[in-house]
């Protein structure tokens, strides 16, 4: 009797990878165009709104920029973790801790003046990446699974941001659950176009970071091994466990400047929508460009452009928010698909 069998391909090529990860893309743009076609919408309206304003016109491409920013670092830190085979669901969690701790060195004038940038940054760093170095720790020495690790810090972060805001760091000339304004010294420098601010720097020069580090450094080719077989991996000599550590902490770093770049160059405060909606975002990022830090950037760009467009949408066109979230939703479905056809070879037989 014939049956479906499913078996893996041996070998794929990188040219096919590409050209399976364009398909998805583009078969989930023509799903997303038909949904909103059948919206009221017409072929001049989308292309005005997701091409002309999103990155025509400087008011979108602003938008578009300065939202990229925080997507960039947080597509990044689920990329490196994919690297090892970490599943990092607490990207929120991560940007949450990093806001905190740059807070902290403003609101209690933590080391001296003249540094005090420097110093937001490097405990944004350590407030993220000791938030997510203790669900890697707790994955390598007790057996936790890190997609449920993970997730819950997102919720015992935000929960620690919500009792500060409303207890000891509120403002009290402000009604709104809202911390001080940061002085002007204490705040990323703007570029000269629109609300873009110094942030975008760091963002590129992390990516260009993390292309070196898993592309040409030691620690790279032992993730690489990690993520092959990490059985064998351990067999040869590789500190698998200190990888794991390593790239995890790493991740949780860069979506703590996530949040620094947030708080210090975006709102000027810590507010109680500081770390919201970046989990999905994050993962969409991060698959698209197929963990790739440079892939992470173009990608970023993308989605951020997307909300700006969901935006106009929403104010012109009274589309509902999670119009946005179904074509990501959408575009994430196709290329995954057309991604098991390629690595998988489906045909009937006896």
């Amino acid at each position: 009797m014939p049956m479906l069998r499913v078996s893996p391909r041996l070998e794929i090529s990188n040219r096919l990878l590409a050209l399976t990860l364009a398909l998805g893309i583009l078969t989930g743009l023509a799903v997303s165009t038909a949904f909103l076609l059948t919206q009221g919408m017409g072929f001049a309206d989308l292309a005005s709104q997701f091409i002309g304003y999103t990155l025509g016109d400087p008011a979108g491409l602003d938008q578009t920029l300065t939202r990229s920013i925080a997507l960039i670092m947080v597509g990044l830190s689920v990329a490196v973790c994919l690297r090892v085979k970490f599943w990092n669901i607490g990207v929120e969690g991560q940007l949450w801790a990093g806001a905190l701790a740059a807070t902290a060195v403003v609101l209690y004038h933590i080391g001296p003046a003249s540094l005090r940038l420097e110093t937001m940054f490097v405990a944004s760093m350590l407030g993220g990446g000791l938030w997510c170095g203790v669900c890697a720790a707790a994955k390598i020495y007790l057996r936790a699974n890190e997609v449920i690790t993970t997730l819950l810090m997102n919720y015992v972060a935000s929960m620690l941001a919500q009792q500060l805001l409303y207890g000891i760091w509120r403002n009290p000339t402000d009604s709104y659950p809202v911390s001080q304004t940061f002085p002007r010294a204490d705040r990323l420098a703007l570029l000269g176009f629109g609300h873009v601010h110094a942030g975008i720097i760091l963002s590129i020069a992390a990516a260009l970071f993390c292309w070196w580090l898993c592309t040409f450094s030691r620690v790279g080719v032992m993730a690489k091994a990690v993520a092959a077989n990490p059985v064998a991996a351990r067999a040869v000599g590789v500190p698998v466990g200190r990888v794991i550590l390593l790239m995890a902490t790493l991740a949780g770093a860069l979506s703590g400047i996530a949040g620094f770049g947030i708080v210090a160059g975006q709102e000027y405060k810590l507010t109680q929508f500081v770390g919201n909606d970046f989990i999905f975002p994050s993962i969409v990022v991060a698959y698209l460009a197929r963990a790739n830090p440079l892939g992470v950037v173009v990608a970023s760009v993308a989605i951020a452009a997307l909300y700006t467009a969901g935006d106009s949408l929403k104010a012109f066109y009274q589309l509902p928010g999670a119009t946005v979230l179904a074509i990501e939703a959408v575009l994430l479905f196709c290329v995954s698909c057309f991604e098991f056809l390629i690595r998988y070879r489906v045909a009937w037989g006896r």
